[in-house]
């Protein structure tokens, strides 16, 4: 969007009808002081928002600024309005018309719409202006003489909405509604603390009635030695814990009785156990078995050896068979013509006869010592026998005694396990008188309950006490309640407040990155206005974590307020306000509108402006300057870019002779010829 024109009538230093035709380009508006240029900013703003905010005070003398909006000249105007067109890309206008009888013919929400895109800041119309139109009063005013957090919130304005709207305003509703929800729990919580308050006055008159009845009153001390007084103070509620403490007691009265008896039974038992005669038999029958083992190894490696014996002797027996077959043999073919018919060795009759019966001599040999070794070994399995048969029987009555020994320790076990399970008196386990006097004690507390109890059951003024503590116990709870409602709200109103500084933080840290994003822009536009010789950079730096702080520093951490002349704190304001002017994603309005801004400046950071400005320009961004210069009006006019479709004018303005604002002149600015160098088609020699 781009500003098509602005037609004032009746407006500030303007009686009659002037309209302004812009430059889709540039515009630069010329003249003397005091014949106009700043009321042409004026309208711009006035157009925009409906106000004036240039000045710093807003009344004077019983008079303020909207008194000199109109114009107070002589001869009334015919009309009183500011007329303000805006174009598209496409061509299409939005007219704004603000009249002093009937206000603007556009609400803020339709110019808003038209002129903003996006996440828009608070107040969006003059966050708009503000750094659109870049004024003379406010270069540095906006800039480096703000405050450190004006300054931040300046910015963060300007960069457009950083935190969400929506999440923000119920977050605020959230923290009024839980306000509101602790007074009212805070309310009901006082309110239960008086009930309770005047419940405890009428249980304590009760109890000293009470306690005037002497059977009553020692009979509440013998509760109260026997009950927890902390876990409840109400009658009623002691009187049922007692009742389950004399159940209990009894229970446990029953198992020290059981006690008892297992503990003398184990007496016993581990008395004969460990008696000398019992240790005596003990020590006979593990000499008994240790010997009758010995005996069961020998006789088992006797009879290991008789058995390898039979075997060997076995296997002798079948050389004997196939020997005796071969003598059989012999003696049936006897010699073959003087030769054994076996080796076929010459042998008489004589000698073959002789040889037949050393061969059963030999077999008779090996016949004998096989059937000795069958009856040693049939001896040694019996001995064998024996000795495992003596060992067993006294194993056997050795293991019965371990036995023994373990059924008693089982039992001991189980004696201790009874004492810890049921909260017995462990130190007198091994101690029955003892424990049998205890348990005595315990059967004369116990009948001492029962009466006390039937005491206070009976009693009037125990009811009564009892009602009361009753009603002391509910009143306690309400209380209770009321103080967990109350903590439950207060926790809710603290997370409420706490969301809203996460949202405000984390705007905060967008608006940081966003900073981050410009930084080089500042840098840049610092550097072509040279405001200083020596620091060529200017830094910023935020500080704070919900109030944020924003500090412009150069060279060694230096204040430019402090230490730069009143045109370079101008020249590096205009930095500033240019960066931020160029930041602005949210905004669709194309237009920077300056308002003599060279005043101040020097003829050499006035030059930089303008080729500033001309790079402006040539991003496609209009520019309307107003001057008094008219050499640097010229200047202007020839180093900002124009075409065709995007001329620039200058516009010339003095006072009527009516002491009104009145157009002089206006030169339409015709574009750089283009291709006046290159050379002709046809043509041998450039032009």
């Amino acid at each position: 969007m781009k500003l098509e024109y602005i037609e004032v009538c009746g407006f500030r230093g303007f009686r009659n009808v002037e309209r302004f035709n812009f430059g889709a380009g540039f515009t630069v508006i010329s003249g003397r002081n005091g014949v106009g240029k700043s009321t042409v900013c004026d309208a711009i703003e006035f157009a925009l928002t409906g106000e004036i905010g240039k000045y710093s005070v807003e009344s004077a003398a019983k008079e303020s600024v909207k008194d000199y909006i109109w114009w107070r000249g002589e001869q009334a105007p015919e009309s009183y309005y500011v007329r303000a067109a805006f174009t598209d890309a496409k061509g299409e206008l939005f007219i704004i018309t603000r009249t002093r009888e009937g206000g603007a013919d556009k609400s803020e929400d339709e110019i808003a719409a038209v002129l903003c895109q996006g996440a828009t800041p608070e107040d969006p119309l003059r966050q708009l202006a503000k750094t659109s139109i870049l004024r003379d009063e406010w270069i540095a005013a906006l800039s480096l003489d703000l405050t450190e957090t004006k300054r931040f919130d300046l910015v963060s304005a300007a960069l457009g909405a950083t935190e969400d709207r929506e999440l923000s305003s119920k977050a605020k509703a959230v923290v009024a509604a839980t306000e509101e929800r602790a007074r009212r729990a805070e309310k009901s919580y006082e309110d239960a603390r008086s009930s309770l308050s005047s419940a405890l006055t009428d249980l304590s008159e009760a109890a000293g009635l009470a306690e005037q009845n002497r059977d009553v009153t020692a009979a509440m001390k013998l509760l109260h030695s026997i009950v927890d007084s902390q876990s409840s103070d109400e009658i009623a509620a002691q009187i049922y814990q007692a009742k389950r403490q004399l159940r209990d007691r009894r229970q446990r009265l029953g198992f020290m009785g059981e006690a008892i008896f297992q503990g003398r039974e184990i007496e016993a038992w581990r008395a004969e156990y460990d008696s000398p005669s019992a240790n005596a038999e003990r020590a006979e029958l593990a000499s008994k078995r240790e010997r009758a083992g010995s005996e069961r190894d020998e006789a088992n490696s006797a009879l290991t050896r008789t058995t390898e014996r039979f075997e060997i002797e076995s296997r002798a027996s079948d050389i004997a068979k196939s020997l005796s077959a071969l003598v059989e043999h012999g003696e049936r073919l006897g010699t073959d013509a003087g030769h054994c018919p076996l080796c076929a060795a010459a042998r008489s009759n004589l000698e073959y006869e002789s040889g037949l019966s050393l061969a059963k001599e030999r077999i008779e040999q090996l016949a004998e010592g096989v059937n000795a070794a069958q009856i040693a070994l049939s001896a040694a399995r019996a001995t064998f026998a024996s000795a495992l048969a003596e060992w067993e029987t006294l194993d056997a009555a050795w293991q019965n005694e371990n036995k023994k020994l373990e059924n008693l320790r089982r039992r001991e076990e189980a004696h201790v396990e009874l004492f810890e399970q049921h909260r017995l008196p462990f130190n007198l386990i091994h101690d029955h008188e003892a424990l049998e006097q205890e348990m005595s004690i315990e059967n004369d507390l116990l009948f001492e309950i029962e009466q006390a109890l039937n005491t206070l059951e009976s009693s009037q003024a125990v009811g009564k006490l009892a009602s009361l503590d009753s009603r002391v116990a509910t009143l306690r709870k309400h209380v209770e309640d009321a103080a967990d409602e109350l903590a439950d709200v207060q926790a809710a109103h603290a997370a409420a407040k706490s969301l809203i500084k996460s949202v405000r933080r984390s705007a905060s840290e967008i608006v940081d990155e966003r900073l981050a994003l410009i930084s080089p822009l500042l840098n840049e536009l610092y550097q072509r206005l040279r405001p200083h010789a020596d620091w060529r950079n200017i830094e910023y730096s935020i500080r704070g974590d919900v109030r944020r702080f924003l500090s412009l520093k150069v060279g060694d951490d230096l204040n430019p307020q402090f230490v730069f002349s009143s045109g370079q704190r101008r020249a590096a304001g205009l930095a500033f306000l240019l960066s931020v002017h160029l930041a602005r994603s949210w905004s669709r309005w194309s237009t920077l509108v300056l308002d003599d801004p060279v005043q101040h400046v020097d003829d050499f950071r006035a030059l930089h402006l303008v080729e500033v400005l001309a790079a402006l320009r040539h991003s496609g961004r209009q520019i309307i300057c107003a001057v008094e210069d008219e050499a640097l009006a010229d200047l202007l006019c020839r180093r900002l870019l124009c075409t065709h479709d995007q001329p620039g004018r200058h516009y010339k303005i003095d006072v009527d002779g009516g002491a009104s604002g009145d157009i002089v002149s206006m030169v339409e600015i015709a574009p750089m010829r283009m291709n006046v160098i290159r050379k002709p088609q046809g043509s041998a020699q450039a032009i």
